[in-house]
């Protein structure tokens, strides 16, 4: 653990984000730009269970843009989307024409190609390629592929755990990275074709809807080991001496499990670091989620039971971090319990969580889980994220709600991507032979590039080297110094709703959704 709280922002204790505490001031260009309004219209041949999906990521794009979602007979002054094979209008500068590529698919066919295309200096994979006609692509039925998840319904093996494998996911079998969010890409890349046409390629990045701040992220912690008593402790260090040498193959684990043994053996409360590192955060002023195990119904949930934590939780809410369920190993396979485990949660802290993240990333269909999400009432989840490897698994740098094909709409809730966890950045480490801090900056760096944000980090116990060495804590740390310079806020869920929910709400997403903050 760092000796003081101070020495980890460079022994300055900052000011809490004045964003955080307010809602955001608008500037009269940002209302400008968000009065701005957009429509859509299918031409005859296009089928209704398409229709529903195309006008699902036409939303998802508005809300990322900050454009208003409107009908296609109401003002004069919206910018009219066109989905057809064809265009039926001539010029127009208020009239847009995307070719109607997409087509759906039985959820066991999967794509086993794309169309590589260069556009605007970065390669595009595409599935269903450029229209020969007029040399655009369909950024609809692109960018639908990747936020529905599609890429993954077809693939049927799983890991000893219950998840699908990174293998079998299209970044492994295609040999593409996973640190380039390239759902985010295609939108600036038709963002970039309303505004300019084919006169200049460029991918232009959205706006944020939060006034003073270029990039977001929701900052959080799986609350997975704390210290309840000494046997528990010295079991999860004794444990770690193993991962040390089998998994990790880091001496430094090794020698900071061997010395923290020896000093709860003298009486220190080793994995009691929920004050420690609430404080330090304070002080690099920002908050963060705690996601929290509400039940012990399998050894590989944590050692802990909720109402142990009962004390810190509630200093967590009353200083303006925010707590979340970690829905246990069994709540969704073996078991149907996070409406329950939400429940149980709620009479710990007092209030409802709003958010969702499965112990261990362990789901094992998509659908399962967003039902399990929706049945339970909560308002955002952020297990979409890779147990091996850093970046964006369904290609997008920006929360978005997931698709439900079972009814053909958006779900309502949000889905906030998990880019980078502390586990899988190690993992990601060791396999690319590349320096963990390298990989992080590379991942938040691309999502600043093209987009405002909306992207999750977790990183366990960031104050001891309990769950990962200590160079990987370090990164987390170092992450949250730079920060500032990129004019980045850091954020619990509940403040990301609380400033961010009606973007979403004014594209016609989330609708009927309120939440108290």
């Amino acid at each position: 653990m760092p000796e003081s709280s101070g020495d980890i922002c460079d022994g300055v204790q900052h000011k809490m984000d004045p964003v955080l505490a307010s809602p955001p001031i608008e500037s009269a260009e940002w209302k400008t730009r968000a009065a701005s309004a957009v429509c859509l219209k299918f031409s005859g041949e296009i089928p209704g269970h398409i229709q529903s999906r195309i006008a699902y990521a036409f939303r998802v794009f508005a809300a990322i843009y900050g454009y208003r979602v409107v009908e296609t007979d109401e003002g004069a002054d919206a910018i009219c989307f066109e989905y057809g094979k064809k265009a039926t209008f001539e010029q127009n500068p208020r009239r847009f024409h995307v070719p109607a590529r997409y087509r759906s698919r039985p959820p066991e066919v999967r794509v086993e190609k794309f169309t590589k295309h260069r556009y605007a200096n970065e390669d595009l994979y595409l599935v269903y390629g450029i229209d020969e006609a007029t040399g655009k692509p369909d950024w609809l039925g692109e960018i639908f592929e990747w936020i529905s998840s599609s890429h993954e319904l077809s693939v049927s093996g799983r890991d000893d755990v219950g998840r699908i494998n990174y293998s079998d996911m299209i970044f492994s079998r295609l040999g593409i990275s996973p640190r380039k969010p390239y759902a985010t890409l295609l939108m600036a890349w038709m963002e970039n074709s309303v505004r300019h046409g084919k006169t200049l390629e460029a991918l232009p990045k959205a706006r944020s809807p939060i006034e003073g701040v270029e990039h977001v992220v929701v900052c959080s912690h799986d609350i997975d080991f704390y210290h309840v008593n000494r046997i528990s402790a010295l079991v999860r260090l004794f444990k770690n001496l193993g991962i040390a040498c089998r998994v990790y193959k880091s001496w430094s684990f090794f020698a900071s499990n061997s010395k923290m043994i020896v000093e709860v053996l003298g009486g220190k409360r080793v994995g009691e670091y929920l004050p420690a590192m609430l404080e330090a955060i304070e002080k690099c002023g920002f908050h963060s989620t705690l996601f929290i195990v509400p039940r012990q119904a399998h050894r590989r949930d944590p050692n802990y039971r909720a109402e142990q934590l009962r004390p810190d939780l509630l200093e967590a809410n009353k200083r303006g971090f925010s707590v979340a369920l970690h829905g246990s190993y069994t709540s969704l396979i073996g078991g149907a319990a996070l409406t329950s485990e939400s429940q149980a949660l709620e009479e710990v802290t007092g209030k409802k969580p709003l958010g969702n993240r499965q112990h261990w990333l362990r789901f094992d269909r998509h659908e399962k889980l967003f039902e399990a999400i929706e049945s339970a009432g909560l308002v955002f989840d952020s297990t979409l994220g890779f147990s091996e490897t850093a970046g964006f698994r369904n290609g997008a740098s920006f929360a978005f709600p997931p698709y439900d094909f079972k009814n053909e709409k958006p779900h309502r809730f949000l889905e906030i991507p998990l880019v980078l966890m502390d586990t899988s950045l190690e993992a990601a480490s060791r396999a690319l032979r590349r320096e963990p801090q390298e990989l992080a900056d590379e991942v938040l760096q691309e999502s600043r590039k093209w987009s405002w944000g909306g992207i999750s980090l977790i990183w366990h116990n960031p104050m001891e080297p309990l769950q990962v060495p200590e160079q990987i804590n370090e990164v987390f740390w170092n992450c949250a110094r730079k920060r500032r310079d990129a004019g980045e806020q850091w954020m619990s869920g509940r403040q990301f709703l609380s400033q961010c929910l009606s973007r979403y709400q004014d594209a016609g997403l989330m609708e009927g959704v309120r939440v108290d903050f």
